[in-house]
């Protein structure tokens, strides 16, 4: 039998996972978001007093496209996170530029980044992988799979 029938086989046999079992995997995943999201709000915590409180977890359990796992979300609402992650359209991750206000000869000034997110991510992905990886094994095996 090709891989690829196999793997459509897989695609149809997730789909027909009961929502009691989706469920399961989403709060799950939200316990195991729970750390990462509490690690970046601490690294976050110790500089900035707005970019912790825009820190959130959000479960991922969508089996039409494979994808199952936490995503770590910062809220637009605090358009300054994106500059101290070090994503800017400068090219640089080490620092980023910004206007200073009052200077009328238009100034700018440097400023260094500050990681709270992917250092976060980073510690505790081999635990998340685990956790998520047992997760959907458990919650296969109660729909029948071995």
């Amino acid at each position: 039998m090709p891989a690829s029938h196999q793997f459509s086989q897989l695609q149809k046999d997730l789909n027909a996972m009961a929502p009691k079992q989706r469920r399961r995997l989403k709060s799950e995943f939200t316990r195991i978001g729970q750390a990462m999201q509490s690690d970046a709000r601490s690294r976050a915590g110790a500089w900035s007093t707005r970019i912790p409180s825009a820190i959130s977890t959000r479960p991922i359990v969508d089996v039409t496209r494979g994808r199952v796992g936490v995503e770590l979300r910062v809220s637009k609402s605090v358009p300054h996170a994106r500059a101290y992650e070090g994503i800017s359209q400068q090219g640089s991750t080490a620092h980023f530029r910004h206007p200073v206000f009052g200077h009328r000869e238009r100034k700018w000034a440097d400023q260094k980044t500050r990681p709270y997110a992917w250092p976060a991510v980073r510690g505790r992905a081999p635990e998340a992988y685990r956790a998520v990886e047992q997760t959907v094994d458990a919650v296969a095996r109660e729909c029948g799979f071995r």
